[in-house]
């Protein structure tokens, strides 16, 4: 059968395929692991940033807004701002785009700090606003399902066909 049939392949023909497979395996896999790997040293340092200016804007509204009424207003905006915005991770980043901006707590804390505030809060706010940009830029999949789904295919069969290959090679010895 398969056996006799690998043996008497002269030309390799089965041999030089599974080599073409794996080829094109390895050159699949690295270019996933370079494009995953990227990704992920961009959400890093977007995820960095954001932590930066988030914590500024804590810091500058503490030291600007304390004594001012709507300085409570500000902190639970600042709170819904983390629960809701920056530690959703599973959350797809389109999603997180397209909510209202009645229900984005930077747009509230813009809206209480826009007149009578010195700009430096606004002006965080906005940065701010910028870093959760490149956040959810970065966090958006760049390498396709298919070619994770074609890493699996390459896989298996370069997995199921070295039994095959190996017992026409023992067999021709």
């Amino acid at each position: 059968g398969a056996i006799g049939m690998l043996m008497a392949d002269e030309a390799q023909f089965v041999q030089n395929f599974l080599t073409v497979i794996g080829l094109l395996f390895s050159i699949l896999a690295g270019n996933a692991y370079s494009a995953l790997y990227e990704q992920q040293e961009a959400i890093y340092f977007a995820l960095f940033q954001e932590v930066s200016e988030a914590k500024s804007l804590l810091e500058q509204t503490t030291l600007v807004c304390q004594g001012r009424p709507f300085y409570q207003a500000a902190l639970h905006y600042i709170r819904l701002y983390v629960k809701r915005d920056l530690r959703q991770l599973d959350v797809p980043p389109a999603q997180l785009l397209s909510s209202k901006p009645m229900d984005d707590p930077l747009e509230s804390i813009m809206y209480i700090t826009s007149v009578g505030v010195p700009s430096v809060v606004y002006e965080t706010v906005k940065n701010l606003r910028q870093a959760r940009g490149y956040r959810l830029g970065a966090m958006q999949r760049k390498f396709p399902a298919l070619g994770i789904g074609l890493l699996y295919l390459l896989a298996m069969i370069e997995l199921l066909a070295f039994p095959l290959l190996g017992a026409g090679s023992a067999g021709s010895a």
